[in-house]
């Protein structure tokens, strides 16, 4: 049964797409001002310490990536129950949302004092190693504030409010970056008090402290939507959205484990090819982040189509996304042909690190298109609730494509970092390849549409058994 469905359009295309991405993209890019900026300043002190922040926040990432996916998992339900009109299902999840972040906060807590042997594991320098674990320390005790402002932006995506996410973490992103240089190189106050210099963990701090802003903004605006819902578990509403997370969570996990093991890699062929990864990184994520954003963007629609009984939406909105990511994409593969050393210029790259990050450049525009489709495509799968094909596929592309090419290419042909990038290119093909064509099917809309009548029938169960008790 499902009453009061949301307001969809009769058709979906680029403009429908944009609306919910745009947002969503100025945050992203707002985020990776920030991580531009954190680059920046670290780079100043030196290669390693900018390798110690490329391996820290790998390794962060990597603890916390199973946090990540269970807030995604949240988001396709709220999107699922904003489609079928459930708002008290809706304004319920957030809590959940919040349970799953404190659960998520406090194991953070937990892993924080075995910092350095996490990043021993990589094979970084001793020097490159002190830095990254100062980095990965901080940010694991700043884990609870990350989660809780990311459960809380995947809540108000999945009801279609991307603009509220985009306020806060544009403020939260400036915040860090006016942050960096005090708790990176210290800074003198009124009174004769001052900052000491923390370095590679001053970076994490500003960052920590900017989610801090961010978790408070989006609570203080969901609070109205909030008010008269118990904040109690809700097993009826948690357990779907931890299955449909799982396989996210499970695939966020085992990539970014990958993605440790290809910077494992980028260690062993030393500093200069493994800080022109992080500065050639932090560039890519421009053109990374909106693909990024547009694939959510259609992931919501899908959930919000499926809820409302509307399949005929979900291909309008895959094909609409996919034309509007490969656009920004393709648009930056040209920028990064046409002034890669210009786009190098800011990072202040030692004459060794520049050699390679200029071929990394010519290599990401190679990929970008293809980054683009496979992107939207995982989005709008997820959204349909399909993540156990997404998991399998996104970690069977990198575990048996990226990483034992990248190996041979990397260490036994030696080419370092360029070979890393080209195993890459050839996952990132295999996947929008196996993607796309899960996608033109049917199967993966009429699990979604199914899945969301299971959730439509517990939520009629549970109002008739409270009538009944009351």
């Amino acid at each position: 049964m499902r009453t009061n469905p949301t307001s969809l359009p009769e058709r979906i295309g680029i403009r429908e797409v944009h609306r919910l991405a745009w947002p969503v993209m100025i945050g992203m890019l707002s985020h990776t001002a920030m991580t531009v900026a954190d680059t920046l300043f670290v780079s100043r002190l030196g290669t390693a310490p900018l390798a110690g922040i490329g391996i820290g926040g790998t390794a962060a990432f990597l603890l916390t990536a199973t946090g990540f996916g269970l807030t995604a998992g949240v988001r396709v339900k709220v999107a699922t129950a904003t489609g079928a009109g459930r708002h008290a299902d809706v304004a319920a999840l957030a809590f959940q949302a919040g349970w799953i972040a404190l659960a998520g906060g406090l194991v953070g807590l937990v892993l924080a004092p075995a910092s350095l042997p996490v990043v021993r594991l990589f094979g970084a320098s001793p020097e490159a190693a002190g830095h990254a674990s100062d980095y990965l320390r901080v940010m694991l005790l700043g884990t609870g504030p990350a989660l809780g402002s990311l459960a809380l932006q995947a809540w108000f995506q999945g009801r279609g409010d991307t603009r509220t996410p985009m306020v806060a973490a544009v403020l939260s992103n400036l915040l860090n970056i006016a942050l960096d240089p005090v708790f990176i190189f210290g800074a003198g106050l009124p009174g004769g008090l001052s900052v000491p210099a923390w370095g590679a963990g001053g970076a994490a701090l500003a960052t920590v402290v900017g989610h801090g802003l961010s978790l408070a903004i989006l609570a203080a605006a969901a609070a109205p939507a909030l008010r008269g819902t118990a904040p109690w578990l809700r097993p009826r509403l948690l357990v779907p959205a931890l299955r449909t997370g799982l396989p996210m969570a499970l695939r966020g996990t085992l990539s970014v484990a990958g993605f440790s093991v290809f910077v494992a890699i980028l260690a062993h062929s030393g500093d200069a090819h493994l800080g022109a990864h992080v500065i050639v990184l932090r560039i890519v994520s421009v053109s990374f982040l909106p693909g990024h954003a547009v694939g959510e963007a259609a992931g919501v629609l899908v959930g919000q189509a499926l809820g409302a009984n509307r399949p005929e939406l979900v291909h309008q909105a895959f094909r609409a996304a996919t034309r509007l990511a490969v656009a920004i994409m393709g648009t930056m593969a040209l920028v990064f042909v046409v002034i890669p050393e210009t786009l190098l210029l800011p990072f202040h790259p030692a004459p060794d690190v520049a050699v390679v990050a200029a071929q990394l450049m010519l290599i990401a525009a190679a990929f970008q298109v293809f980054d683009a489709v496979a992107m939207v495509a995982m989005g709008a799968l997820n959204g349909a609730g399909d993540t156990r094909f997404t998991l399998l596929s996104g970690v069977g592309c990198m575990w048996l494509v990226n990483l034992p090419l990248g190996w041979f290419l990397a260490l036994h042909l030696e080419l370092g970092a360029v070979g890393a990038w080209l195993a890459l290119t050839a996952e990132i093909v295999t996947y929008m390849t196996i993607a796309g064509l899960r996608v033109r099917g049917t199967r993966w809309i009429e699990a979604g549409m199914a899945a969301a009548e299971e959730d439509a029938r517990a939520a009629e169960a549970e109002a008739v058994a409270t009538v009944a008790a009351a």
